[in-house]
């Protein structure tokens, strides 16, 4: 008898399916080419700061090569537009905050990676929510893989430590740097530490030949 209820209670288990969420498809991404980073500006809707994205391109002892920015506000107050027309957003209730008369605001910046058609680029996508966006391709260089002797594309993301925010200085937030050859071994890597250090002086952008930093700047607008 006891023999019969284990036999029963064993094969009374079963593998259930569970509605897909995004979660589920987080690795397929990555898997895929597909990279996202998101910060908190939440602290920063109590006044309205310019808010300039920025990326960096370094080359081997050339050192800084190009810098891209563009700026925008963190917010549009409703007082930017005629009455008419305010009267209008706050009817329609499109105001994100209408008792600070606050039409529009951004409480995060996101900054991707996309792989594009064309291994010799990336697509970098930079958003301020519902403030700006923008798509921007990412020249990448090549190297010959010491392995195979073919030239190949290899770059990664890493994220930088948070340094203490000032006005008007620029803030590393991600790092987007090619592997390098590494001669003792044969063959191309990337190894170090998972977070950059704002100085500039972790491993890995001591050894890599080509490498984007994407940050922010931002100033109070007076």
């Amino acid at each position: 008898m006891m023999a019969m209820l284990m036999a029963v209670s064993a094969f009374s288990q079963t593998i259930k399916p569970n509605k897909d969420c995004i979660e589920d498809y987080l690795p397929l991404l990555h898997a895929s080419g597909y990279k996202a980073y998101s910060f908190d500006i939440s602290e920063f809707l109590n006044d309205t700061y310019e808010i300039t994205l920025k990326f960096n391109e370094y080359v081997d002892s050339l050192g800084l090569v190009d810098t891209f920015g563009m700026p925008v506000h963190n917010r549009k107050m409703l007082s930017a537009f005629s009455e008419e027309i305010q009267q209008r957003i706050l009817k329609e209730g499109r105001a994100a905050d209408p008792e600070k008369g606050i039409y529009s605001q951004s409480d995060k910046i996101i900054i991707g990676f996309c792989p594009t058609n064309t291994d010799s680029l990336q697509a970098l996508y930079l958003e301020v929510k519902e403030r700006q966006v923008i798509k921007w391709p990412l020249k990448l260089k090549g190297l010959v893989n010491p392995s195979n002797n073919q030239l190949e594309y290899h770059y990664t993301s890493r994220p930088f430590k948070m340094d203490k925010f000032e006005e008007g200085k620029f803030i590393s937030l991600v790092l987007f740097g090619s592997y390098w050859i590494d001669k003792e071994y044969g063959s191309l890597r990337f190894c170090g530490d998972n977070e950059m250090d704002p100085d500039m002086s972790t491993v890995q952008m001591k050894y890599s030949p080509h490498y984007f930093v994407i940050g922010v700047e931002i100033n109070k607008v007076k």
